[in-house]
């Protein structure tokens, strides 16, 4: 398919969509549908300034948001599970506080901050506040520490005590299934617990249910560590056949385009000579990614690696997916 040669300008580097990508650029257009990107350390961008040389630090949600001219946002957090990433996103998975003890009734305070355990011991991430509400008083919520038990829930508006009763009762509800309603929603989760590919599956189709006619469920991608002949090899493998077969053309394989040279070929990434080097060749051999769109932790896509996603999901979103 012919291309456009439009171009666009990303921290003063132009990367112009080639022939190799399918499909064009789509004109501009007023109230562009917004997307918004879900899960962990890869699709919140994490290394995005390990770079080479003259290139930029790209996130990809910036760049997918130049090509297809439309809003665009991300509400990963690094070191999330899959259940955190549902947490997040839908409201019918809420968050346990325990205010109180059974049919007792709790409280939360007037203003500031209340720290209490949660009833099965599951929290979010100690990174980031995320907005909520418990019995329909906005409060964030946020771990105290990585692997504990225990919240903060902070009122975001000074008022009266609330009682919660019983307080056994208490769940704390994302916003954000509100706030993104009708947003393009691209699902990347369940890498930080790939080792049970249940609850990743489960997760997964909860949180593609709350809004299934505008989700896109992206495939996990093999780190060094899930190279062939390990678990982690069967287990990305796994989870990804199965969303193939679960979503359709509503199933983005990442590990697909960072294995496509085609994508490596975009004029702004070409000087890079993606695959060239013997260490690419033998990562390709290992059934992983090129070694050059990796970071140096060898577990995070760098810029270059984030570019060629934002470009297949560009042209994922605009052709088989139907979104855009």
């Amino acid at each position: 398919m012919v291309v456009s040669r439009r171009s666009f300008v990303l921290s003063g580097l132009v990367l112009a969509v080639s022939g190799a990508l399918g499909g064009t650029l789509p004109e501009p257009s007023g109230g562009r549908r917004p997307f918004v990107l879900w899960g962990s350390s890869s699709a919140a961008s994490a290394l995005h300034r390990d770079r080479p040389r003259g290139f930029p630090a790209v996130r990809i949600e910036d760049l997918l948001s130049q090509l297809l001219e439309a809003p665009g946002a991300s509400r990963a957090v690094s070191g999330d599970r899959s259940w955190q990433t549902l947490a997040m996103r839908s409201g019918a998975h809420p968050y346990l506080p325990r205010l109180g003890s059974g049919y007792g009734v709790g409280r939360l305070p007037a203003h500031g901050e209340l720290v209490v355990p949660t009833v099965d011991g599951r929290v979010p991430s100690v990174l980031v506040p995320v907005p909520g509400t418990v019995s329909g008083v906005p409060c964030t919520i946020r771990a105290v520490a990585r692997d504990g038990d225990t919240v903060v829930l902070r009122r975001e508006v000074p008022g009266a005590e609330v009682d919660v009763a019983p307080a056994s009762a208490a769940r704390w509800r994302t916003a954000l299934e509100e706030r993104h309603r009708g947003h393009v929603h691209l699902l990347w989760t369940g890498k930080n617990n790939i080792e049970d590919p249940d609850q990743v599956l489960a997760d997964t189709r909860a949180a593609w249910q709350v809004e299934p006619g505008t989700s896109v469920v992206m495939g996990q991608w093999h780190t060094v560590a899930d190279r062939r002949g390990t678990a982690g090899w069967e287990q990305v493998r796994g989870v990804n056949a199965v969303h193939r077969q679960e979503y359709g053309e509503r199933f983005y394989d990442t590990m697909a385009d960072l294995r496509d040279p085609g994508l490596w070929s975009l004029p702004g990434l070409r000087p890079h000579r993606i695959g060239a080097s013997a260490a690419d060749r033998r990562w390709l051999g290992l059934g992983l990614p090129p070694r050059s769109v990796v970071a140096g932790d060898r577990r995070h896509l760098n810029a270059l690696g984030n570019t060629i996603v934002a470009h297949g999901l560009h042209r994922h979103l605009t052709g088989p997916a139907g979104l855009y």
